[in-house]
């Protein structure tokens, strides 16, 4: 079973706009097949005024991906990061492992499948 945290990076974007970005992002990946979605949740830090946390543009993602919820989901964060020239996006593993994608190249996109894959292969040599 795959679980990651998904954070979106803009660097000129507005609390607002990432808030927007992240709820685009959850409503993308819950039409995958397979895939559970729901905000991060953490204490804002003792210095923010707002009540607003830093993670406000993350996402838990989980479930048992297949070849193609793979695909699927690397393709929705993809097409993200292509809507944007300054964006970015990080995922990060329960076990720590992290990858951030800048720019959606074909490169991109495979690492993104392999980082996604690595955790689903695990499993199926556990299960054997």
């Amino acid at each position: 079973m795959v679980e990651a945290r998904i954070s979106i990076h803009e660097p000129t974007a507005p609390p607002q706009r990432l808030h927007e970005l992240h709820d685009q992002l959850a409503r993308e990946l819950r039409s995958v097949p397979g895939v559970e979605s729901r905000r991060a949740r953490e204490e804002a830090p003792q210095d923010s005024k707002s009540g607003v946390g830093a993670h406000l543009a993350e996402l838990i993602i989980g479930g048992t991906f297949s070849v193609g919820t793979v695909a699927a989901v690397t393709k929705v964060l993809i097409a993200l990061i292509n809507r944007s020239a300054s964006r970015s996006v990080t995922v990060k593993k329960a076990n720590g492992e992290e990858i951030t994608v800048t720019a959606a190249s074909a490169e991109a996109q495979q690492r993104l499948v392999e980082f996604f894959a690595e955790d689903e292969e695990a499993r199926r040599a556990a299960e054997r």
